[in-house]
């Protein structure tokens, strides 16, 4: 089989695209995996990472079953980049949780495997023990634990791991248009926008997990695809406000929302609104984020006082059930086999992407002769082979502790190949970017061995201009970098400056009030007096490899 021919070409670089891709090269298919843009730079980026044990489905028996299962596999192969949270669910009154009981003995079923405690009634005085900032007139609280992931880098090590086993992985290629002949897909043609070429493909099979966007790409290849499109936004706050993570239904719709320390930040959420916006141009609304301030406020009352850096919104692709409220949608997912070549994902969470993979595999196989069984929850992730000696790192390598728990959270085994490189050039040893923090020698180690393109792709890859300064200390230095390892131009680095800056703009102007304008006008004096980044100074319409897209 040539170079320009495979078994199956995966569309979409998220949870599910690159979980299918890693599925089918460990089972030995010729697979090649696209995405118009980077690798997890769609919905899954949006999400709150975690790996649900399926509580609010309990009407949903099998899906909660799925649910706890996944988490134990996930904790097999992936535990580097998984954390265990423990989450308080204040009560300011009986009756808002009056019918909610049966979630105790849901939580309870499958708690054992998952290795987390049984649901635990908390009086007052443990709940505000636990958590001083809860509304002092709290009468009770629950305690639980839940699992959370890293899913920018969940994807990127299957996308990974995926190559490992013979994939090919093109980012920043775009699927132009399938061709048939006697109406069965043949081969699809992409635009690189990274060369500006336009390339073929000959494929047997074609899967479509391109999320919210699954139902455009079946209509290109000339089939219908019904999805019911959910929007969901995040506000961000500048730190850990809060000790546990925080539930409640204290709010005006008596819908649950929730307030999660995430690495170094809290996010807040989230919203559920059936939507008809265009997934590409979505951004969190005023309204959006006074009823996530408002309903958390119930019980968190001093949340006002922390700071928004900005705000995040994505769309969760629902299976198409109709005259039912949003709530009651299934969360479960479906598999559409178009008899043409092509098979789309309908519905789905972060927490099925791996057994999403599995079954759509399955039928792959089937489909093409292959007897090879699944093995993606066995076989652990890079990074996933032992465990790390934090301690021993630090006074080996001279680095402070604390950086290098933030690089094994990312990379697991992993950390000893970049702590090798400072070994030659102990200058890498700086800290790029101090809110997360980030030295020189992961930057680099990541844009020699994880195919980044732009600042973009690297903040997904290392939370680099995520923390409370948004990237105004470290934009200009992580720039430096990526430009001397690809060998940019000076117009090329200064309109990457530019497009990162938009892309952290989308979301912070939102949530523009407070401290956060003086925030936003630092930075601008920053950027425009002391970097001196103007745009009439570059040719910023169209990037290099967008002529002629």
């Amino acid at each position: 089989m040539s170079d320009s021919e495979f078994d199956v070409v995966v569309i979409g670089g998220g949870s599910t695209g690159t979980a299918v891709a890693r599925d089918c090269a460990m089972r030995g298919l010729k697979t090649l995996l696209l995405d118009r843009d980077d690798i997890a730079s769609a919905s899954v980026g949006t999400c709150a990472g975690m790996i649900s044990s399926g509580l609010k489905y309990r009407g949903e028996p099998e899906i909660v079953k799925m649910c706890s299962s996944e988490v134990v596999h996930f904790n097999h192969i992936a535990r580097h980049i998984m954390s265990k949270n423990p989450i308080l669910v204040p009560i300011l009154d009986f009756s808002t949780v009056a019918g909610d009981g049966d979630y105790v003995d849901s939580y309870a079923e499958y708690a054992e495997e998952r290795d987390v405690p049984a649901m635990l009634f908390l009086t007052p005085e443990a709940t505000l023990e636990i958590e001083p900032l809860v509304h002092p007139n709290v009468i009770a609280g629950v305690y639980y634990e839940e699992f959370f992931i890293n899913p920018f880098r969940l994807c990127l090590l299957q996308a990974l791991d995926a190559r490992r086993h013979g994939a090919s992985i093109k980012t920043y290629c775009e699927l132009v248009k399938f061709e048939t002949f006697e109406n069965e897909i043949k081969g699809i043609v992409y635009y690189n926008r990274i060369t500006g070429a336009t390339e073929r493909v000959n494929t047997k099979i074609v899967v479509n997990a391109t999320g919210p966007w699954a139902h455009k790409i079946a209509r290109l290849a000339g089939v219908p695809l019904d999805l019911r499109l959910n929007k969901g936004a995040h506000v961000i706050l500048d730190r850990r406000i809060v000790n546990v993570g925080i539930t409640t239904k204290e709010t005006v719709d008596g819908r649950w929302v929730y307030l999660f320390p995430h690495e170094n930040t809290t996010l807040l959420g989230t919203t559920a609104l059936d939507t008809w916006e265009d997934p590409d141009a979505l951004v969190a609304s005023y309204d959006e984020i006074e009823y996530l301030l408002s309903s958390i406020e119930t019980v968190i009352p001093s949340i006002r006082e922390a700071r928004i850096i900005r705000t995040m919104a994505g769309i969760r692709p629902l299976v198409p059930d109709w005259k039912v409220p949003e709530d009651q949608v299934t969360r479960g997912y479906r598999i559409a086999n178009h008899d043409n070549g092509l098979i789309s994902f309908i519905g789905g969470k972060l927490v099925m992407c791996r057994h999403m993979a599995e079954a759509v595999t399955d039928l792959v196989c089937r489909k093409l002769g292959n007897d090879a069984v699944c093995t993606t929850h066995e076989k652990p992730l890079p990074g996933n082979e032992d465990d790390v000696d934090i301690e021993l790192l630090s006074e080996e390598y001279d680095i402070k502790m604390h950086v290098l728990e933030r690089m094994r959270a990312r990379r697991g085994t992993e950390i000893t190949k970049i702590l090798e490189l400072t070994k030659d050039h102990p200058e890498w040893k700086t800290t790029i970017c101090t809110c997360e923090p980030v030295i020189e020698a992961e930057i680099r180690y990541t844009i020699r061995e994880e195919f980044p393109q732009t600042l973009n792709d690297l903040r997904r890859r290392l939370r680099i201009g995520t923390g409370p300064c948004q990237g105004t200390s470290c934009t200009f230095k992580t720039a430096a970098i990526l430009s001397e390892e690809l060998n940019l131009e000076g117009d090329d680095f200064l309109v990457d400056i530019l497009d990162f800056r938009a892309e952290r703009w989308k979301g912070i102007r939102p949530s523009m009030r407070g401290e956060q304008l003086v925030q936003e006008e630092l930075a601008q004096g920053m950027y425009s007096c002391v970097g001196n980044l103007d745009q009439s100074d570059v040719d910023y319409d169209i990037k290099p490899w967008e002529e002629g897209s």
